[in-house]
């Protein structure tokens, strides 16, 4: 009979290994009731055999206590999925009235693993990274793993942001903020820690890739843009070694070319992280004698720097200029700034990477990793409309 099925107060095996302290074993008494649990009662009186503090409740004690054998709540804790519904609840009831905390790391000298993923990303001001965070946080928790979330800001080359990563620290790592060519991906790999990119791509690594579908989305855009009679069309994007910019870059480049439309090189910017940059970048397009009647920019962030740059100039939007994002962040809905944005679906690319990264620790991944593209959508709001007339009559 499986320990999810037995019956309360079913006895287990006298023997266990304690979780919390591999050093410790047990002998478990079963013929003495506990008072108040009735002819069913026989709940187990533990006897360590070296160096037991009653005050401190191990897993063996509250395996004892249920009837259960020691994996199961070892399981339990672990927040594993196939432990039955009622066995869950029972475990976890007990937890609380013996007050027993799982030891993290003692578990891990007895697994060898830290159940710890890192995640690294480049700037938590920007919307789009709490919000992938908050997804792959998520995800990680419904495996039983915890998070290390590592800032990898732009940074000059040779510097290494995760050198203070103990390889035992963490058993894989997410990358959302890698360029290409990136020193600090492949010092990572040297330490032979599994890694998997989201939002990212680096072809010159053979690594699991997750990806929004970034080119395609230019083709929606420049679309949706020529539609509404738009030709003078700029791209405020991020700096060329950021792959995943750099391909909706590319994207819009494409379908402007199939279209006909030029796309002067001064109609390109790019920008860093910062909103002050964007700010100064838009405001440099707008401030061109013959000034773009949209803008198409690779990150919402940007989208953002656009707007204000457009508020701090007296452009109307969308009167005057037309303003496209890429993200759909949280802040995009917001009323007072309805942008016209294209969706990726970061839940999913975050289910992803977490699958992909925990299946590569379990050594179930395909031998050669692979890209996964995720389709992007474009979600029509407030910021784009017609070309002013001076626009539609050029080009």
């Amino acid at each position: 009979m499986s320990d999810e099925t037995r019956e309360e107060g079913t006895p287990t095996s006298n023997r266990g290994v304690c979780e919390d302290d591999p050093s410790k074993s047990f002998e478990a008494d079963h013929t003495a009731p506990r008072p108040g649990l009735g002819a069913r009662g026989d709940v187990i009186r533990t006897r360590p055999t070296v160096g037991y503090d009653p005050h401190v409740v191990t897993s063996v004690d509250l395996a004892a206590y249920l009837g259960l054998s020691q994996s199961t709540v070892s399981r339990v804790m672990r927040g594993d999925p196939a432990v039955a519904e009622r066995t869950t609840k029972r475990v976890l009831a007990a937890a609380r009235e013996l007050g027993y905390v799982p030891n993290s790391a003692a578990r891990s000298l007895v697994t060898r693993r830290a159940r710890a993923i890192g995640v690294v990303v480049a700037d938590l001001t920007s919307p789009f990274y709490p919000t992938v965070v908050d997804a792959i946080q998520h995800r990680l928790s419904e495996r039983g793993y915890r998070m290390a979330l590592i800032r990898d800001p732009d940074v000059p080359e040779g510097v290494d942001s995760v050198d203070v990563l103990d390889p035992a620290t963490v058993d894989g790592m997410i990358f959302v903020s890698a360029r290409r060519k990136s020193r600090t991906v492949r010092r990572v790999l040297e330490r032979n820690t599994p890694v998997v990119l989201l939002s990212r791509d680096d072809p010159t690594l053979s690594l699991e890739v997750v990806l929004s579908d970034d080119e395609g989305a230019g083709e929606l855009v420049i679309e949706h843009l020529t539609a509404l009679g738009h030709r003078d069309i700029a791209i405020l994007s991020v700096p060329r070694d950021r792959t995943n910019g750099a391909a909706r870059e590319d994207g819009a480049r494409h379908a402007l070319q199939r279209r006909g439309i030029a796309l002067p090189d001064h109609y390109i910017r790019r920008a860093t992280m910062t909103h002050e940059h964007g700010v100064d970048m838009a405001t440099s397009l707008l401030s061109m004698d013959h000034p773009p009647s949209a803008i198409y920019c690779v990150t919402d962030e940007l989208a953002f720097a656009s707007l204000d740059a457009a508020a701090r100039l007296g452009v109307s939007v969308p009167a005057e200029l037309s303003v496209i994002g890429f993200d759909d962040s949280p802040q995009a809905r917001w009323a007072m700034i309805n942008l016209t944005t294209i969706h990726q679906p970061i839940e999913d690319m975050a289910a992803e990477a977490v699958q992909l990264l925990l299946a590569r620790l379990d050594d179930n991944t395909p031998e050669q990793p692979g890209k996964r593209v995720f389709p992007v959508s474009l979600q029509i709001r407030g910021t784009t409309g017609p070309a002013p007339l001076r626009s539609a009559s050029t080009g």
